[in-house]
């Protein structure tokens, strides 16, 4: 928390130096702001409504950029957010939970921590980037995002996310530095290092994407804590359908002759149909997986790895997507597991109501063998605004 102060300073100091180290002609000409306000009613009750809880959260974003000049920009993005109702009750280290951030510099403050009433503040993006056609050079904390897949990425070993968390669109970033090289031919070069605060939390590696017979294909290698890590992926299409995958292999930096390794591989394939139909499939495999059973909210985590996804050895995915007017679209998706028949509905209905504002109802509904018996593990609906500036 006290890291906030001599940060923003920092910041601020190399801004306002850049600024007077600019010539007449490259001075900057635009400061931009941009955010949104979201309201998120949520009710959650495992096998009765009867037990039904509530808890709502206001959710405030401020998204800050600064252009120097024509190559050079810094951003600062707030993440505000307010938690109050019965259901936090349930939780009883919440608020310091959501005040724990992947990041070097401690850039998060939790205002209130009360038993029905969290305030909670986080800086998620504060970098500064220098980009040309050939060169894009990003410092400080941003999102890097190497996956290819759209619902699992075992190649995002930098920035991996739940696809369950749907309110948090921008994904969590990492205080880290990428330079990225741009060839002809759609070819990139990137490396990107994410210093850790002990040696067995950093992460570094490379990423080399080229195309090859109407395929994008990638190729990355590096440390990824503990580990040593290889992996790739690919992106093309097998007629009207498209088709994607990613497999990472993560092996001890320790006694590495004597042990093996994890293997996560993802594969996914999705095709648009007539009258704005949309259908996905995609597969998860992971060779060493946790099999944590129980409440819902062990499923539901925002700290999964890419080394493991999801906590399961095979987990399938299908989804349906259907637009019935250019501004409403329902979208229904169903993630099985194998183990104890792990099941997970996930519709949901969103209604661009006008230009900047949205509206949207979702469900999660968890079911699983648990006691030889096939019940609820948990379920949970959400009904949020969303007003954009």
């Amino acid at each position: 928390m006290n890291s906030l102060k001599p940060i923003l300073s920092i910041l601020l100091s190399f801004s306002s130096f850049i600024l007077f180290a600019q010539d007449e002609e490259t001075k900057p000409k635009t400061i931009e702001l941009n955010g949104y306000i979201k309201d998120l009613q949520s009710v959650y009750f495992v096998k009765h409504i009867d037990s039904l809880t509530s808890v709502n959260l206001l959710h405030n974003r401020l998204n800050f950029k600064i252009n120097f000049s024509k190559h050079l920009s810094s951003r600062i993005e707030i993440r505000n957010r307010v938690f109050y109702g019965d259901q936090l009750k349930q939780i009883p280290e919440f608020g310091n939970i959501i005040n724990q951030y992947n990041g070097f510099f401690n850039l998060s403050r939790l205002w209130v921590n009360k038993k029905t009433l969290i305030v909670h503040s986080v800086i998620d993006r504060m970098l500064i980037q220098y980009s040309t056609d050939k060169w894009d050079i990003k410092a400080g904390r941003q999102r890097i995002n190497w996956g290819i897949n759209n619902i699992w990425n075992p190649n995002d070993i930098f920035n991996a996310y739940n696809f369950l968390d749907f309110d948090y669109e921008e994904r969590p970033g990492n205080d880290a530095v990428r330079i990225q090289r741009f060839f002809k031919n759609n070819t990139t070069m990137e490396v990107a290092v994410k210093p850790g605060k002990s040696k067995n939390e950093s992460i570094g590696a490379f990423l080399y994407k080229f195309n090859k017979k109407k395929y994008d294909i990638q190729l990355l290698g590096g440390i990824y804590q503990n580990d040593y890590v290889i992996g790739g992926g690919w992106a093309g299409s097998i007629k009207d359908a498209g088709f994607k995958g990613e497999v990472s292999y993560f092996h001890p930096k320790k006694n590495i002759f004597d042990t093996s390794g994890t293997v996560s591989f993802s594969i996914m394939a999705d095709q648009t149909f007539k009258n704005d139909w949309y259908a996905a499939l995609s597969v998860l495999f992971n060779s060493n997986p946790s099999n944590i059973q129980g409440k819902a909210t062990n499923i539901y985590s925002s700290n999964l790895s890419a080394k493991e996804l999801f906590p399961y050895r095979y987990t399938f995915y299908a989804g349906i997507m259907k637009s019935f007017t250019p501004v409403s679209t329902l979208n229904v998706s169903v993630i099985y597991s194998p183990e104890k028949n792990s099941l997970i509905l996930f519709p949901s209905w969103a209604w661009n109501v006008s230009q900047n504002f949205d509206l949207d109802f979702t469900a999660q509904a968890f079911f699983a063998t648990q006691s030889n018996r096939y019940q609820s593990q948990g379920n949970a609906f959400y009904l949020r605004g969303k007003w954009s500036f």
